[in-house]
């Protein structure tokens, strides 16, 4: 993945960001700790869909578009839940050794490396918006994405039920 033009040129170049707010927004998302498309999107300069235009130009790569990648629920066990949320990353599609990967920021050479080492596989980045990542993994995992916030409920209700069984006054049929 060969950069061509650093983002922020390319920004400029497009009439997006005049060269003064490139300077003051690389200064302010160093202090923000952020990317600086997710810098520039969180503050209106740009949206989304434009730093992911510009990321696909820039590092010549495809943009997610669902018909392209339907939906393959087998793909789910390549990369487990908790890894695809950290790296911010999910399985698209995957043709002999090569396994195409959703991705927020495709340039996160830890991400890539990370899942290369686990899927033993060549990774091919697609980039995606932050909504439509989690949107494949919520489809993709399914229950698993939920299933904590489910196991806390009942670990809540269970110890108020056993409470209302032994509550005074209440007399049970032992048979």
């Amino acid at each position: 993945m060969k950069v061509k033009k650093r983002l922020g040129e390319m920004l400029i170049d497009s009439g997006l960001l005049t060269e003064e707010r490139l300077q003051q927004a690389l200064v302010e998302q160093k202090k923000a700790g952020l990317k600086l498309g997710q810098y520039l999107t969180r503050q209106g300069v740009v949206n989304e869909q434009q730093v992911i235009d510009m990321l696909s130009r820039q590092l010549n790569i495809a943009k997610y578009h669902p018909d392209q990648y339907p939906l393959d629920l087998s793909l789910a066990h390549y990369i487990p839940i908790d890894t695809a949320q950290k790296y911010q990353v999910a399985p698209l599609r995957k043709k002999g050794r090569l396994l195409t990967i959703a991705m927020v920021d495709p340039l996160d050479i830890n991400a890539l490396d990370f899942i290369e080492m686990l899927t033993n596989s060549e990774v091919e980045p697609v980039v995606c918006s932050e909504r439509e990542l989690n949107q494949i993994i919520s489809s993709l995992y399914g229950s698993q994405s939920g299933l904590g916030s489910i196991m806390e409920s009942l670990e809540v209700a269970a110890p108020e039920e056993s409470q209302e069984e032994a509550a005074p006054g209440k007399e049970t049929e032992v048979s």
